[in-house]
C-alpha cells in the first residue's frame, strides 16, 4: 500500500484554522471542521456516519465506527458505466465513491481495514463538537455531507482562516495524530484512535515537526 503524504497543518496554521471554526456562522461547516480536527475521522467515515454510531458514556460521546454501513448518500436515478452496470458520475445509490469500488458486492461503505473498524472517544471538554453532533443527529439524520462537500467547508475554513493553501480532511487527519503527540499519546494509543492496523504509520507522528 502507498504511504499517504503526510500534511499536518504547522501549529500557527492549526490555531488559525480552530479560530475560523469557532468563528463560523455555517453549523455545518463548524461541524466538519471540528470532527475532522479532533477526530482524526477520515472522510468517507465522516460521509457514511450514522445517528446509530452515537452513544453516550457518562458525559462524554462515544462514536462507533463499524465495519459496514448501507450507503444511501446518493441522488437521482442510476445509470451504466462499468461492468456491473453502476453509474461512474455523483448520481445514485450508493455514492460515487461506494459503488465505483470494483470489488465490492453489495451497496455498502466498508470501513477502509478492520482496525478501522473503532471507537471514538470526544471528551466533554469538546462541548461544543458534542453540542453539534446532537444538532446533525437531530436535523439531518444520517446524510451529512459528500466527499467533494466536505472538502469544499474545510476550503472555506482555510480561507476564513488566512492560510494560503488546501486543507482536506486527511491534512486534519494528520494534524489531530500530531496534536495527540503533543499530549504525550503513545504510538500505539495513535494507532487505536486513527484506526491504523500497524504502528508503522502511527510513528510518523513523534517527528519532531516545530
Amino acid at each position: 500500500m502507498t504511504q499517504e503524504r503526510f500534511t499536518p497543518l504547522p501549529p500557527r496554521h492549526a490555531q488559525a484554522f480552530e479560530r475560523a471554526i469557532k468563528q463560523s456562522d455555517v453549523p455545518i461547516r463548524a461541524l466538519t471542521g471540528h470532527l475532522l480536527l479532533h477526530t482524526g475521522m477520515r472522510n468517507g467515515e465522516y460521509n457514511h456516519m450514522r445517528p446509530s454510531w452515537l452513544s453516550k458514556d457518562d458525559e462524554d460521546l462515544v462514536i462507533n465506527i463499524p465495519e459496514k454501513e448501507e450507503c444511501v448518500k446518493g441522488v437521482g436515478p442510476t445509470g451504466m458505466g462499468n461492468q456491473k452496470e453502476r453509474n461512474l458520475n455523483d448520481r445514485g445509490e450508493p455514492c460515487a465513491k461506494c459503488r465505483n469500488k470494483s470489488h465490492r458486492e453489495d451497496d455498502c461503505w466498508e470501513a477502509k481495514t478492520s482496525a478501522a473498524a473503532r471507537t471514538i472517544r470526544i471528551s466533554k471538554s469538546h462541548q461544543t463538537l458534542i453540542e453539534l453532533l446532537d444538532w446533525w443527529k437531530r436535523g439531518f439524520d444520517y446524510v451529512p455531507l459528500s466527499h467533494r462537500g466536505v472538502n469544499y467547508h474545510l476550503n472555506q475554513l482555510a480561507d476564513e482562516a488566512g492560510l494560503d493553501r488546501r486543507v482536506t480532511a486527511h491534512d486534519l487527519r494528520f494534524t489531530h495524530g500530531v496534536m495527540l503527540t503533543r499530549d504525550d499519546w503513545t504510538v500505539s494509543q495513535i494507532m487505536e484512535r486513527l484506526g491504523y492496523s500497524s504502528l508503522e504509520p502511527a510513528q510518523q507522528f513523534t517527528t519532531d515537526l516545530e
